[in-house]
C-alpha cells in the first residue's frame, strides 16, 4: 500500500498553507492576475494543493463542489510554465496531461484554462499565451489530431479512451517524455469501473515512456474514505498526500428538499403524477435563471424536453436535452448556451452530473431517486457551482416508494454519508486490450509487460496465470471448437484472427491490420448497437439498432426534444424529417437505477422506525415526518397510509430479518421476500434461491428484482412451505447457485457480448465501421455457448463471471447476510401486499429455463389426457 500522509482539518493549532500565504508560492504576474479577480484569495483547496503540486508530491484534492479545484489542480503547474518563459527557457513539447472521464467536462476545462491564460498573457503583454492547451477526444478533427502530434501543447486535455490510442501510436513515444504532471479529474467515477482499471494501466505505460516519473493529481468532490482512492491513483509503490480540504468559509451547506408528486388517498396514475411533475418544473424554471433537470435515463430525458417545450412561454429554444446518445456537437452547443447564460433549462439522464461549470444553475431538479449520496451530491452541486453560491436542489417522487427513498437520500446527503468505493481487481478483458494497445506500439517482453501492468492499483494482485492464460488467448493458442477460424488449410482452429504473435517470451501485434482494429475498437465503455439518425441532412443523435430496424416508413419518435418521422434505415443511417403529434419514446436498453448499499440499509432502518412510532400512534408518525424530516402534510400522510396498510395486511419488515409473503395468481403462487439489501445484492440472492426451487419443481420460474427484495412466481401447484425456507436460503455453495441462476436467464450471454467486444474477441467495428445492426447478438446466441462448450476455463468467461458477480450483483453482501442467520417469518396473504406493490414490480420479471421441452411435452400430454382433452 502506498504511504499516504493526510491534511483533513484546519485548526489555529497547527500550522498551514494558508497561514504561509499560498500567493507568495505564485510569481508576480499570476499573483497580481489572481488577486485582482479573487478579492477575497485562494480557497482552502487551492491553499493546501498548490505547495504540495509545487514540490511535485503526488495528491488526492477531495473538496466540495464549486471551491476552485481547476485552479487548485492547474495553477501551481501553469506557475511554473510562465516562470520558465521568463527565464527563456521554456520550450514546445508536453508537460502536462489532464484526464476527464467526460468530453464535455475536458471541453469546460479548455474553457476555463483560456480566460486565465489570457489574462496573464495581458499581464505581461504579450500578444499571445506562452502556454499552449490543448484537447485530443474522439470527437477531435484530423487537422486538429495532426496538429498536435507535430506542435505539442504544453498541456493536453484528454480522455481515457483517447490517452489508450495514443499510447499505442510511436509517433507519440518522444513526446512523452517531458511530461511532469497528470491530472485526474472526477477520480471517483472511475475507481469502480473497468474504465478505471483500464486509465490506470495507460497511466503506468505513459510514465515509463516519461524521462521521470510525472507526479499525479486526482481530483474528488464526493469520496469517502479517501485512502483507497489515493493508493487507486498512485498504484502499489508511490506515496500519495491526500488533502481533505473544508468549504471556504461562508459557504452555505446545500438546500436539498423532497416534493411529493401523490396525494393522500389518491391511487397510483403515472399521467396525474406526470401532469403535476411538469407544472413544477415550469415554475422551477419560470423562478430561476437556469434549472438543470436529471431524469436519470434517456427516454424520459427526451419526453420531458419534449414536454417543456411544448408549454414553456419562453419557448422551445429555452429548454434543451443532453445524455450521450445525442450528437457531440449537438451537446457542445447546449454546453455553451449553458456557460453563457442563454439557456433557462437543461434535462438530462447522467451526462452533466460531473464538475461541468453551469454559472448561471441555481437549482438542480431531479425527477426520481439518484440511487446514491455521491450521485445526489454530484449532481445538486451543478447548481450554485461557485465560491460562496448557494447550491440548492429538489427530489421530486412519483411513488410511495421513491418519497421514503427521497427522504433518506436527502438526510445522508446533508450529513455528508457518502457511500464508500469498492476498487476493481484485475479486469481480465481489460487487460487483453491493454496488451493488444501496448503490441500496438512496439514489441514487448511478456516479463516486463507483467511487471508494468502490476504497478498500477487495478493490476497490483494480477496473477500470472491469468496474464499467461490473456497472452494465449490473444495468441489463438486456447482450445476452440471445429469450424472456428483456420489460420491456413489444416491448421488448428482458432476462435478468432489471432490478435498477436508470442515467441521466446516477446510479443507483439500479428500485423498492421490488428493496429487498425485497435485504433477503431479502442475504450471499455459498454452499449447496444447504434444507428445514427439524420435531419435535414445533420446528424443529431443516435438510436439503437434493435429499435431502428422495427420503425416503419411514417411512425414518430423523439430525439432531441423534437418530434421526429421515420424516413428510412439506410445503412447505419436514419433518414428523418422534423414533425408533429403524437410519438413514442426511443428505448436505451442500457439505462438502469438503484439504490446503493448504504441507502439500502438506511431505507430499512427508515422503514423499521416509521411503524415502531405508529404504534405510539399516527401523530408520533407525522411529527416526526414533518418536523424531522421536513415532509409537507400531505406527504407524510401517504407514507403514513403505506406503513399502515402494511400492518394491516402482512407487517413491516424487521431490519435484521427476512420477511417471506405468498399469495395466490391464476396460476400457481407468487413469494414476495423482503431483503434489507440493495438491488444488486438482492439479484444474487435471488437467482440463487430461483435455481434451488427449480431444480426442485424442475419447471421454469419468474424472477422479479429490485431493491429490497424480489419476487419468484411459480408455475400451476409448484408451492413452497416455511419448512422449505431454511433450505433454500442455506449460505452453503450459494455462488455457484447465484451462476447456475444466471445460466438460466440471460444476463451471463449478455454480458459475455460486451466482455468479447472490450477484448476484442468480437470487433463493434471492424475496420473503422460498423456490424451490420443485430451483428452482435450471434457473440450471446452462439459464440458464448461454444465458448463454454469447447474452453469452460477461458479467461473471458471467467471474467464474465466476475464481473456479473461483483459488478452487477452483489453476491458478497448477499452471502454475507445469509450468514448472519436472519430470522425468517412467513406470511400467506390473499393478494401482494402494499410493500410487495410499492418495491418490487413484478411486470419486469424474467424468465428463467429449468424445464426441458421434453418434460413440457409430457406434461401437456399428462393434462390433456387428464381432461379428457386432445392434442390439436
Amino acid at each position: 500500500m502506498p504511504r499516504q500522509r493526510s491534511v483533513r482539518e484546519l485548526s489555529s493549532g497547527e500550522p498551514s498553507a494558508i497561514e504561509n500565504d499560498p500567493l507568495a508560492l505564485l510569481s508576480a504576474p499570476l499573483r497580481d492576475w489572481f488577486s485582482r479577480d479573487f478579492p477575497d484569495g485562494p480557497t482552502p483547496a487551492q491553499s493546501l494543493a498548490w505547495p504540495a503540486i509545487k514540490s511535485g508530491e503526488n495528491l488526492l484534492l477531495v473538496s466540495p463542489t464549486g471551491t476552485g479545484k481547476t485552479l487548485a489542480a492547474f495553477l501551481a503547474i501553469l506557475d511554473g510554465l510562465h516562470r520558465e518563459h521568463a527565464a527563456g527557457t521554456l520550450r514546445e513539447g508536453l508537460r502536462c496531461v489532464y484526464i476527464s472521464p467526460l468530453r464535455s467536462l475536458g471541453y469546460d476545462i479548455e474553457r476555463n484554462l483560456t480566460g486565465p491564460l489570457d489574462a496573464i498573457r495581458r499581464e505581461i503583454r504579450l500578444e499571445r499565451s506562452p502556454v499552449t492547451v490543448g484537447v485530443r477526444t474522439g470527437d477531435t478533427s484530423s487537422s486538429v489530431r495532426k496538429g498536435l502530434r507535430t506542435r505539442p501543447p504544453h498541456v493536453l486535455i484528454t480522455t481515457p479512451e483517447s490517452l489508450s490510442l495514443l499510447l499505442s501510436q510511436s509517433a507519440w513515444h518522444e513526446i512523452w517524455r517531458g511530461v511532469e504532471h497528470l491530472i485526474l479529474d472526477e477520480i471517483h467515477a472511475l475507481v469502480p469501473t473497468k474504465r478505471g482499471a483500464d486509465l490506470m494501466a495507460s497511466a503506468e505505460r505513459l510514465s515509463a515512456r516519461c524521462a521521470r516519473d510525472p507526479a499525479r493529481v486526482g481530483l474528488s468532490a464526493t469520496c469517502n474514505p479517501a485512502e483507497p482512492v489515493a493508493a487507486f491513483l498512485v498504484g502499489p509503490s508511490r506515496s500519495c498526500r491526500v488533502v481533505v480540504a473544508p468549504a471556504p468559509a461562508g459557504n452555505k451547506p446545500p438546500d436539498l428538499v423532497v416534493a411529493s408528486l401523490i396525494r393522500r388517498e389518491e391511487a397510483h396514475h403515472r399521467g396525474l403524477s406526470y401532469g403535476r411533475l411538469l407544472k413544477k418544473l415550469r415554475h422551477d424554471i419560470g423562478n430561476n435563471r437556469t434549472t438543470i433537470v436529471f431524469a436519470n435515463t434517456r427516454a424520459l430525458t427526451e419526453k420531458i424536453t419534449h414536454d417543456l417545450r411544448r408549454t414553456l412561454d419562453s419557448g422551445s429554444a429555452s429548454v434543451a436535452a443532453h445524455h450521450s446518445a445525442l450528437d457531440a456537437s449537438r451537446r457542445r452547443e447546449v454546453e455553451s448556451a449553458l456557460k453563457s447564460g442563454d439557456m433557462r433549462a437543461v434535462v438530462t439522464s447522467t451526462s452533466l452530473e460531473l464538475g461541468v461549470d453551469i454559472g448561471t444553475a441555481d437549482l438542480t431538479s431531479m425527477v426520481g431517486l439518484p440511487g446514491s449520496t455521491s450521485r445526489c451530491l454530484q449532481r445538486v452541486g451543478r447548481a450554485g457551482h461557485r465560491v460562496g453560491a448557494m447550491t440548492r436542489g429538489v427530489i421530486y417522487a412519483a411513488t410511495a416508494a421513491e418519497l421514503a427513498g427521497a427522504v433518506v437520500t436527502v438526510e445522508a446527503a446533508l450529513a455528508g454519508r457518502v457511500e464508500p468505493l469498492r476498487p476493481i481487481n484485475s479486469p481480465l478483458d481489460v487487460l487483453c486490450q491493454q496488451l493488444i494497445g501496448m503490441a500496438s506500439g512496439d514489441e514487448w517482453s511478456a516479463d516486463g509487460a507483467f511487471d508494468l501492468l502490476r504497478r498500477s492499483a487495478p493490476f497490483a494482485s494480477l496473477l500470472r496465470a491469468d496474464f499467461d492464460a490473456c497472452l494465449d488467448f490473444l495468441a489463438g493458442d486456447l482450445a476452440s471448437p471445429p469450424g472456428a477460424f483456420e489460420p491456413e488449410p489444416g491448421a488448428a482452429p482458432k476462435w478468432t484472427a489471432p490478435r498477436i504473435w508470442k515467441s521466446r517470451g516477446l510479443f507483439s501485434v500479428r500485423n498492421r491490420r490488428v493496429i487498425r482494429w485497435f485504433w477503431s475498437n479502442v475504450g471499455t465503455i459498454t452499449s447496444e448497437e447504434s444507428v445514427r439518425v439524420l435531419v435535414d441532412g445533420r446528424e443529431i443523435g443516435s438510436l439503437e439498432g434493435n429499435y431502428a430496424e422495427r420503425l416503419q416508413a411514417g411512425d414518430q419518435f423523439v430525439l432531441d426534444g423534437r418530434t421526429l418521422k421515420f424516413g428510412k434505415l439506410d445503412g447505419f443511417t436514419v433518414i428523418a424529417q422534423p414533425s408533429d403529434g403524437e410519438s413514442e419514446l426511443p428505448r436505451w436498453s442500457s439505462d438502469r437505477q438503484s439504490l446503493s448499499a448504504d441507502l439500502a440499509h438506511a431505507l430499512v432502518a427508515f422503514r423499521e422506525e416509521a411503524a415502531r412510532l405508529l404504534t405510539e400512534g399516527a401523530s408520533a408518525l407525522r411529527a416526526w415526518l414533518i418536523e424531522g424530516h421536513g415532509l409537507e402534510p400531505d406527504a407524510a400522510g401517504v407514507l403514513e397510509d403505506l406503513l399502515s396498510a402494511q400492518e394491516q395486511l402482512s407487517e413491516v419488515p424487521p431490519r435484521g430479518g427476512l420477511l417471506v409473503e405468498e399469495w395466490p395468481g391464476d396460476e400457481g403462487f407468487s413469494y414476495a421476500f423482503h431483503v434489507p439489501l440493495a438491488r444488486s445484492a438482492c439479484e444474487a440472492l435471488g437467482r440463487a434461491v430461483s435455481a434451488r426451487m427449480g431444480r426442485r419443481f424442475g419447471r421454469d420460474l419468474a424472477l422479479a428484482v429490485a431493491d429490497l427484495g424480489f419476487t419468484i412466481r411459480t408455475p400451476d401447484a409448484a408451492r413452497i412451505c416455511p419448512g422449505d425456507l431454511p433450505a433454500l436460503l442455506d449460505p452453503r455453495n450459494l455462488d455457484d447457485d447465484i451462476l447456475d441462476g444466471l445460466d438460466r436467464g440471460e444476463l451471463l450471454a449478455r454480458r459475455f457480448r460486451h466482455v468479447a467486444g472490450t477484448a476484442m474477441m468480437v470487433l463493434r467495428r471492424p475496420d473503422g465501421g460498423k456490424t451490420r445492426v443485430g451483428g452482435m447478438l450471434w457473440v450471446s446466441n452462439r459464440l458464448y455457448p461454444l465458448v463454454k462448450a469447447s474452453c469452460p476455463e477461458h479467461p473471458l468467461l471467467r471474467e464474465t463471471r466476475r464481473e456479473v458477480l461483483e459488478e452487477l450483483l452483489d453476491s458478497r453482501a448477499a452471502i454475507a447476510w445469509i450468514e448472519s442467520n436472519p430470522p425468517i417469518r412467513f406470511r400467506s396473504l390473499d393478494g401482494p401486499s402494499p410493500f410487495a406493490v410499492a418495491w418490487i414490480d413484478a411486470s419486469g420479471a424474467e424468465a428463467l429455463r429449468f424445464e426441458t421441452p421434453r418434460d413440457a411435452l409430457r406434461r401437456l400430454h399428462a393434462r390433456l389426457v387428464g381432461t379428457g382433452g386432445t392434442p390439436s
